[in-house]
């Protein structure tokens, strides 16, 4: 198999950070905690999944639908959804509470599924990122990438939520430790490597 037709997305710069995004073009530098900085944030994390494909390591935007944040051209292309998560969330006393965690809602999860399978030349996969919030920056703790089958394998218990624009619909909440562990990836490796790619595993 030449390399490019390799089944696996090119990662070009797998040590680009989270925070190496914030004070780039259109980013968001957001500080401290809250909905609104996680928001800020996942949209930095979109903007980070770009750079880490991009040979010159631009970060940028470019939702491509509701359930794709961004697309890897190649003889494969690669739908990709980004969710990030802060570590811990913080208490009312300020201190580490429960883990964070991913939230997937169900109509896009199988959109996303539905383009891997109608599709030869596309795969859809899901880049995770967790952040932990020192001095109210953001400071990256890990990435992966997981093709969107291998992520369904690990999704259950789907609950109803009301959303504000989508009305009723189904999610998955998976605190970002209970999804390593149903990934296969120990938290120490999470943590030590620049980017772990179960797209070749």
């Amino acid at each position: 198999m030449t390399e490019n037709c390799s089944p696996n997305p090119e990662v070009i710069n797998p040590e680009m950070k989270l925070e190496d995004v914030r004070n780039g073009v259109n980013a968001n530098t957001c500080e401290g905690h809250g909905r609104s900085t996680a928001s800020g944030r996942g949209y930095n994390a979109e903007r980070l999944v770009n750079a880490i494909f991009d040979e010159s390591g631009t970060a940028f935007r470019g939702a491509i639908d509701s359930h794709i944040d961004t697309y890897v051209p190649g003889e494969i292309g690669y739908d990709i959804e980004v969710k990030s998560c802060v570590a811990r969330y913080q208490n009312n006393t300020n201190e580490s509470g429960r883990y964070g965690q991913f939230r997937i809602w169900k109509h896009h999860h199988d959109e996303l599924l539905a383009e891997s399978s109608e599709h030869d030349s596309i795969r859809a996969v899901y880049f995770f990122v967790v952040y932990s919030v020192r001095y109210g920056i953001e400071e990256e703790e890990g990435k992966l990438l997981v093709p969107a089958e291998v992520v369904d394998g690990a999704l259950d218990n789907w609950s109803l939520e009301d959303h504000v624009t989508m009305g009723e619909q189904r999610t998955r909440q998976i605190s970002w430790h209970l999804l390593l562990r149903r990934l296969g990836v120990s938290p120490d490796r999470f943590k030590s490597e620049d980017l772990i790619d179960l797209t070749d595993e």
